[in-house]
């Protein structure tokens, strides 16, 4: 299998690094190929400047993650949930990357509403694609395992917007969602950390 796995945090100190590293080195090499981004190491502009009016100046990074995407199976995507959201850093990533003729295309003729009644709306150019998201927060772990899924809050955006609202848009069926609360907080101690990291490993040597 062809895994990305992308980094979202723009720290590379933080606990989403030690979470991006024990995934990385927890894949078998032997019986997946590997490639990884993380947008921390990574200097371009996450402004997608014109949207979709005019195309932006060509940049070298964002058109090898646009043959990354294409090219992957399975994508792991890590990164702390920040104010119901992902961090701006990957939020313009993914805004430059997934674009109309690389991620998805959209009819623009006739009615929205009966394109996609009829399901002709949208195309998912990357259909048959999955995902894992490993995200960080605040807030508890419980209130992401009771409401990322169809339910959607303020507080469970940070997950549906990306497993709903881009992967599944563009044909990506998430497959696992783990998320670590209460990270900051003093009831998070190190050892429960360093256990979730084993867990992590664990579930990466396991991916098939």
């Amino acid at each position: 299998m062809k895994i990305l796995v992308i980094n979202g945090h723009p720290d590379k100190e933080s606990y989403c690094q030690a979470i991006f590293q024990t995934i990385v080195e927890n894949i078998d090499s032997r019986h997946h190929e590997l490639e990884v981004i993380s947008l921390n190491e990574k200097d371009f502009d996450p402004v997608l400047r014109y949207g979709y009016r005019k195309r932006m100046e060509e940049d070298s990074f964002i058109l090898r993650s646009q043959e990354l995407i294409q090219w992957a199976d399975h994508f792991i995507f890590i990164y702390p949930i920040w104010w119901s959201s992902m961090p701006s850093l990957m939020k313009g990533w993914i805004d430059r990357v997934f674009t109309p003729g690389i991620a998805y295309s959209a009819n623009d003729q006739g009615s929205f509403i009966w394109n996609y009644l009829r399901g002709k709306q949208f195309k998912k150019l990357l259909k048959g694609k999955t995902a894992s998201i490993y995200a960080t927060s605040m807030a508890p772990t419980w209130w992401y395992k009771i409401f990322s899924g169809p339910i959607n809050i303020p507080d469970s955006y940070g997950i549906s917007v990306l497993k709903n609202a881009v992967l599944n848009h563009c044909g990506i069926k998430t497959k696992r969602v783990c998320v670590l609360g209460e990270v900051g907080l003093d009831v998070n101690t190190a050892s429960m950390r360093e256990e979730h990291l084993q867990k992590v490993a664990e579930e990466v040597k396991k991916l098939s």
